[in-house]
Formats: structure tokens, sequence, C-alpha cells
């Protein structure tokens, strides 16, 4: 069976936004889900997330890696390692490629919170590449906390395809979001789901 991997972002677990929708989407086309709610996730740190999801003997060779704002960032944390196998697919959702748009932001802290999630010396966006065979990028046009310009400039990189979600903000139910059927049919066209589902 076919596996699947959801790594939810900062202070979030995957009981909301449109993380059960998606997972019904991945089950009925015949993939394995595995949704673990990440350790203090209100501050995430990368070899945090690294000891914690290498523990668990999951088959991450040719699964499906999906994320969501610092959770997008931990697939590529994870696709940066060298011993982390290669995978079928990445997902990234309202992908958080840096915090300029969050300093100053009443709804982060501002003392150091994302100072472990991301690698010191920026992303090799062709090791990340080498290491799945397709890439999505998922993101609103007028996300207020990760720039829609840093996402498409990093899909361009990654050679990823880019769906962009008109005033879809940061892709949550606070903006309204709770379906991703955009993604969904790029699936169908891509042939990782069935068409009649």
């Amino acid at each position: 069976m076919r596996t699947a991997v959801f790594l939810h972002g900062t202070n979030g677990d995957t009981s909301h936004h449109w993380w059960p929708w998606l997972r019904k989407q991945f089950e009925i086309n015949g993939y394995s889900v595995q949704a673990p709610h990440l350790p203090d996730n209100d501050r995430p740190n990368e070899e945090t997330y690294w000891n914690f999801l290498t523990s668990k003997n999951w088959k991450f060779e040719d699964s499906v890696l999906v994320g969501h704002s610092s959770g997008a960032t931990t697939v590529l944390n994870l696709l940066s390692r060298e011993e982390f196998p290669q995978v079928d697919t990445a997902i990234l959702i309202g992908v958080f490629l840096n915090q300029k748009l969050t300093r100053g932001s009443a709804d982060f802290e501002d003392d150091g919170q994302f100072d472990h999630l991301f690698p010191p010396h920026g992303f090799d966006w062709n090791a990340i590449k080498a290491k799945a065979r397709r890439i999505y990028v998922v993101h609103g046009d007028d996300d207020p906390y990760c720039s829609y310009n840093d996402a498409v400039s990093a899909a361009n990189a990654l050679g990823a395809r880019l769906i962009t979600i008109p005033k879809g903000g940061h892709l949550s139910t606070r903006f309204g979001v709770v379906e991703l059927p955009a993604l969904t049919e790029a699936l169908k066209e891509d042939g990782l789901f069935d068409e009649d589902h």
C-alpha cells in the first residue's frame, strides 16, 4: 500500500483546516496515511522533528510527503538530508521559507520561535529536487505570513508544479479554506489519484 505522511504547521495538528478532507481523498485512492502530532510544535525545530519522525520506523521510500506552513518547511528539511530516502512526491502547502512576513505580527512570537527551523545556509534546491520524483507548491496569492513571490521562486528552483489559490490566504480555516480541490485535480491529472474518485 502506498503511504502519505502529513506534517502540520506551527501550533497545529491534522484535525482541522482541510487535513481531514485531504486524508479522506488519499485514503479512497488507496493510501495509508500517517498524520503525527509533531512535538513542541509551538517552536518548530528541525532536529527535534528529524529525531521524532525517524524514530517511527515508517517506510518513507516512495511515499508522498504533505506539509503545511512550517510542516512544508519540514518536508524541505527532510529532503535536504543525505540519509533521507527518495520519495515519490512532495506537496508543499503554504510553504514557510523565511520569517520576513511574520516579524512584528501579533500572530507570532518574536523571540526566536523559528530560530531552529531553517537551515543556516539556506535550502539547496538541487539536492531537494533530486529527492522527490515530483513536487507541488500550493500557495495563496495573498498569504500574509508566507510570501507568494518566494513560493513562486522556490517552485521554479524545484521544477515544481505551482498551484495558486486566489485569495486563499494562508490556506487554513481562518481564511475560509477547508478543501483543496485544485490540488486533488492536479493529483488526478498526474496519475497519483484515480480519475473516478
